[in-house]
């Protein structure tokens, strides 16, 4: 376990950027970093958003969606941090990746501009951590534990599943909460409208049942530097988490920290999903940037500490947060009535993530943005949930593909080849690649 000694915190308010500012995490943060004495500016594709009402952020900056402009967003970015002489930027969701791939040719002096001040690891680091395929391969390296894993670049690899003998979930190697996640069971068809192909690979995991956890981190050289855990316990579609609270588990701390070794030299966010069985402990995705773990430091600055290299932080066990409209919206099928008069105390008693009473605007103007959702919906032809995060996803097209494969190839592995088996899931290979991201932002007085 590693040890930290206590520093003393940092005084000097640096400028920081974050990367959008439409998610409770992004309005959380904000306001954790102003409690830490710094300014606070977001970019974002939404003209309006929470943040943007918040007493908490400095200025809002509109820039291109990246999902459909990439170079323009990134654009967008470098000039607000020319504009408010921005010292960090914090990535907040998938629009990292854009970020990270648009500047990975660090001799462009524009490029240079936005990547020395992003927070997290290079481009091919980020891909190996995001790809679910490449995760699975890196924890075996790691010697945690995973669960059994195959690839599919085709409908035949689907096929050849032992889907017969065993319960699997089919999803895409870079997908999202549950989008696209099939339960495979013994003995069932296969789900229509599954479309696999070297352009939409999926990966087979063994399906684990129990309890489940999420972790999020921050890592400074490989080490951790701030660390949460809380169960899954009120979500919606079984998904989302919108209920969060801070729990002690050892044996997960454990894990991450296995992981952080292999990450040497690395800086950024790093956050898994975790099942527990009776005997069994496994990772089963990473997000490398921010997840709702943030707001178990909600109301206190000590996580923004650890952004700015000022101190360590690990939250308090029994620290709580909701959100309360995604608490309202909660269903879970078989639920008795001992499940709800819990969630119904859980939603009585936890402070909301966006209701704050110094900084109230954001909250009145709930209904205004609920209506602006609305009418994007209808425009786009698209449910909430879609609609939401469309505009920042990652789904990498052809070209984009066939450059990553040639990035990872670069590496000495060589391409995966056809359905993937146990054989290449355990396949030793190279640790060389996990390289930091080289950002320093602790200014001296």
């Amino acid at each position: 376990m590693h040890c930290f000694k206590s520093r003393k915190k940092c005084t000097t308010p640096l400028n920081i950027l974050l990367s959008n500012g439409r998610f409770p995490v992004s309005i959380d943060l904000a306001r954790q970093l102003k409690l830490a004495g710094h300014n606070v500016y977001v970019v974002d594709p939404m003209h309006y958003h929470v943040c943007k009402f918040s007493n908490s952020v400095v200025k809002s900056y509109w820039v291109p969606a990246p999902h459909v402009d990439a170079e323009g967003y990134t654009e967008g970015v470098r000039r607000a941090v020319v504009d408010a002489k921005i010292d960090l930027i914090i990535p907040m969701h998938e629009e990292l990746f854009h970020l990270a791939e648009q500047t990975s040719d660090v001799r462009d002096r524009n490029n240079q501009i936005v990547r020395k001040r992003l927070f997290a690891p290079d481009f091919r680091t980020l891909v190996r951590l995001h790809n679910k395929w490449e995760f699975s391969r890196f924890l075996r390296k790691a010697g945690c534990d995973g669960p059994r894993a195959w690839l599919c670049r085709d409908m035949d690899g689907v096929r050849a599943l032992p889907h017969g003998e065993m319960e699997l979930a089919l999803k895409p190697v870079y997908g999202r909460a549950a989008k696209n996640l099939y339960h495979l069971k013994p003995d069932t068809p296969l789900p229509d409208g599954l479309d696999v192909s070297p352009e939409s690979e999926y990966i087979a995991q063994e399906w684990i049942s129990g309890n489940r956890y999420c972790s999020y981190s921050i890592l400074r050289d490989g080490r951790i530097f701030a660390f949460s855990v809380y169960p899954v316990v009120d979500t919606i579609d079984d998904s989302s988490c919108v209920y969060f609270q801070s729990i002690e588990h050892a044996g997960i701390r454990a894990y991450v920290e296995r992981i952080a070794e292999m990450l040497t030299g690395v800086d950024g966010q790093i956050a898994f999903d975790f099942i527990e069985t009776g005997d069994r402990l496994v990772a089963i995705e990473c997000n490398p940037r921010a997840t709702s773990g943030i707001h178990l430091w909600s109301g206190t600055p000590d996580l923004a500490y650890s952004f700015t290299r000022s101190s360590p932080a690990v939250a308090k066990p029994g620290a709580r947060r909701q959100i309360i409209p995604g608490m309202l919206m909660w269903s879970k099928k078989g639920a008795g009535l001992g499940e709800y008069l819990r969630h119904m105390r859980r939603l009585m008693e936890t402070k909301d993530v966006i209701f704050n009473k110094r900084d109230l605007l954001p909250s009145l103007m709930q209904p205004f943005l609920l209506t602006s959702y609305y009418e994007i919906c209808r425009e786009r032809k698209m449910n909430i949930s879609t609609m939401f995060q469309w505009d920042l996803v990652w789904e990498p097209g052809k070209e984009q593909l066939e450059n990553v494969r040639r990035l990872l190839a670069r590496e000495g592995r060589g391409e995966v080849g056809g359905e993937g088996t146990k054989k290449d899931v355990e396949r030793e290979e190279s640790a060389s690649w996990w390289s930091g991201s080289g950002v320093r932002v602790e200014r001296k007085v």
